[in-house]
């Protein structure tokens, strides 16, 4: 049996994307999941079936994580549904992108909510559970434009680079029996991306990329496992830059 087995997964944003990607690579390995989200209620739903399906054992809840009275109802509920959390995966987020000089106060404020407050509440909530168990895993899912900014992204930046340091201080009040490690996404290969960025703007980000590609959901989904994984387990207090080298030029 998988080492995950048995153990329960809560992931945020799991409706879609890499979060719907994250939950099904743990449900296939025999974790309890947990999948939160905000709007995608049917794909989350969705999601939880296949899930299931598969024999896996796995729920959908709602829950805005910049409120703290429904953060504590969502891990309630998972509580309740599985008795324990064992790893978390801060992977909800949002990007809301102006000019700096026209940029309104409730787009920096509502990406302040998703992707700081967000991850603070959850991990928060989560950590005084594990704290009372035998520990756990907490990752945070960042950004390399921590490391090299963004036109038009003050707010989005800004709060992944808070992010990691949030990382930073939770690995060292949380250790020795709680992990947390970050993980900088670059630009992965999905409809989203495609939708939001041109073909030309693309093409150059492949060519600045020493692996001259993008990555993908499942490979990235794959990554984000190994960092819960006891492979990883002398692993604490990092943001490690998945970009296929892209960062470090």
């Amino acid at each position: 049996m998988s080492e995950f087995g048995g153990k329960t997964v809560l992931v945020t944003g799991a409706g879609r994307g890499i979060g719907r990607q994250i939950a099904l690579d743990f449900g296939a390995e025999g974790a309890n999941v947990c999948l939160n989200y905000a709007h995608s209620a049917t794909q989350a739903e969705k999601t939880a079936s296949e899930i299931q399906s598969l024999g896996g054992k796995a729920i959908a809840c709602k829950a805005d994580i910049s409120d703290s009275a429904q953060v504590k109802a969502m891990v309630n509920a998972t509580l309740d549904a599985f008795a324990s959390i064992d790893i978390l995966i801060n992977n909800a987020g949002l990007s809301i992108d102006g000019p700096f000089l026209d940029m309104k106060e409730s787009d920096w404020d509502r990406v302040y909510e998703v992707n700081l407050k967000g991850p603070f509440l959850v991990s928060q909530a989560v950590a005084r559970c594990m704290t009372q168990r035998d520990g756990g895993v907490i990752i945070n899912i960042s950004a390399t434009t921590t490391t090299y900014g963004r036109a038009n992204a003050a707010n989005y930046c800004s709060t992944k680079a808070g992010l990691n340091m949030l990382t930073k201080c939770m690995a060292l009040e949380l250790g020795p029996g709680i992990r947390v490690n970050g993980l900088g996404l670059g630009f992965v290969d999905s409809p989203l991306v495609r939708e939001l960025y041109s073909k030309e703007h693309l093409a150059k980000v492949i060519e600045d990329t020493p692996l001259k590609r993008m990555t993908t959901i499942e490979e990235t989904a794959s990554f984000i496992k190994l960092l819960a994984s006891k492979s990883a387990s002398f692993v604490t207090g990092q943001t490690i830059m998945f970009d296929g080298g892209r960062n470090m030029r």
